[in-house]
């Protein structure tokens, strides 16, 4: 804007400038006539051929008429030039102006987005006080030592608890301690002794996970080897004794299973595809809508702090 009016500053100046210089000339010579013929006028050469070159275009240089060097002019036909250079002038600020108000509403567009953008990402994912208890459940599952933090010693020991079930084949039972592994090198860092994860910084690294668009498609990752390593009978269903399983496995009770199971299982059949399996289970990390039944898919909720 400030740019825009310095401009406009400019060229209001220089044509007014101009126009004085050219209204002085036109005075010059109008005294002039009374003293010697036009044609003996000789301009200063530093000036004729701009102010020539100005009223030439001024008066139509494009035309087929043939054109008259301004001194040789009547006073009334450079009065008419300058006026006619004026107006174009005034044109062609106008132009610019218009060019640089439009640079200037461009500006304010930008800005509108920018603020528009900034709102929008403080309305992220996973801001909710009800995913927050949900992951705060998560964390305390994960804890399988009860120590308050979560460990990569605590993605071991689950994963071995689920491997030691017997229904993985060997191919399978290292993929999914390598998905273990890249899982949590991903979303904790490295593995030491000293990594230890809390239960914020388990929210913290989740709610980063979950707004960032290529790591939130590869969340639950683990899902389908869980699912088949209780899958005994390899039906690919799961009823509800393979769901309480999956439960024992993770350290809840068989009561809780039941619940679960009697909230996940929708439409009543007594079973669990691995297709429902996986989406419940990623669902359970991606949404914050209260009414959805993947809020079960990990047991009871832990009370709200």
């Amino acid at each position: 804007m400030a740019f825009s009016i310095v401009s406009r500053g400019l060229l209001r100046t220089s044509r007014e400038i101009l126009e004085r210089n050219m209204a002085a000339t036109v005075g010059a010579l109008h005294q002039q006539q009374h003293q010697r013929p036009l044609s003996t006028i000789s301009p200063p050469s530093s000036t004729h051929s701009d102010y020539n070159r100005l009223l030439l275009v001024a008066s139509g240089a494009g035309s087929q008429q043939q054109q008259q060097p301004w001194h040789q002019m009547p006073a009334a036909a450079v009065q008419q030039a300058v006026r006619q250079y004026s107006k174009k002038t005034a044109g062609a600020a106008t132009l610019r102006r218009e060019e640089s108000d439009s640079d200037s509403d461009s500006d304010d567009e930008f800005e509108r987005r920018r603020q528009k953008n900034a709102k929008s990402k403080r309305s992220e994912r996973g801001d909710s006080a009800f995913w927050r208890r949900k992951m705060r459940t998560l964390h305390r599952i994960m804890d399988v030592n009860h120590d308050g933090v979560i460990s990569f010693d605590d993605f071991n020991l689950l994963a071995k608890r689920f491997n030691d079930l017997g229904h993985l084949t060997p191919e399978v039972a290292a993929e999914f301690t390598d998905v273990i592994k890249q899982t949590w090198e991903e979303q904790f860092g490295e593995i030491t002794p000293y990594n230890l994860v809390t239960a914020e910084q388990f929210l913290t690294d989740l709610h980063h996970r979950l707004n960032d668009k290529k790591m939130a498609k590869r969340i639950g990752r683990f899902l389908p080897y869980l699912f088949k390593a209780v899958d005994f009978d390899h039906t690919g269903h799961l009823d509800l004794e393979q769901y309480k399983l999956f439960f024992r496995c993770l350290g809840l009770t068989e009561d809780d299973a039941a619940v679960s199971f009697a909230v996940i299982d929708k439409n009543g059949d007594g079973q669990l595809s691995l297709k429902e399996f996986v989406h419940l289970g990623r669902q359970f990390f991606l949404t914050e809508d209260e009414s959805k039944i993947s809020k079960m898919f990990w047991g009871p909720l832990i009370a709200d702090h």
